[in-house]
């Protein structure tokens, strides 16, 4: 059932005068187990006591960005030696939050260095050059 028909429903029941408990039991009995529960039930009877009839939910969006990722990976770019701490001291973060900003601008640490966490195209080359050279070592 459609979650706005059941706020209806639960309006229709805090007009009427009961409790959240006793409109939540109602629902569950006429809709099935599971349709709503105590704790939603008492949510939204305290939102209309509080005067707000509204039946939608309020548009939330995604956190409001406190670092620019064009400034972070300048700043890493420069010095690429610079710890977890002192870039968080530096914007004004935690350093876990430090951490996840690094990692969607694609850097890890590696031996006290930023670097880019995917490889580039000699990398690749390297790498592929070295697991024939170990295979052909196993085969001989």
């Amino acid at each position: 059932m459609d979650m706005l028909k059941i706020r209806v429903i639960m309006e229709y029941e805090f007009r009427r005068g009961s409790k959240a408990a006793e409109a939540a039991r109602h629902i569950n009995d006429v809709y099935g187990m599971n349709t709503t529960n105590d704790r939603t039930t008492r949510y939204w009877f305290a939102r209309f006591r509080s005067g707000n009839f509204n039946l939608r939910n309020e548009p939330r969006g995604r956190p409001k960005m406190l670092v620019d990722y064009d400034e972070l990976k300048a700043i890493v770019e420069a010095d690429d030696s610079q710890t977890t701490a002192e870039l968080a001291a530096a914007f004004k973060v935690t350093t876990k939050t430090r951490l996840a900003y690094l990692h969607q601008i694609g850097k890890v640490k590696k031996l006290d260095k930023w670097v880019p966490r995917e490889l580039n195209e000699r990398q690749c080359e390297i790498r592929v050059e070295t697991y024939l050279a170990l295979l052909n070592r196993h085969t001989n």
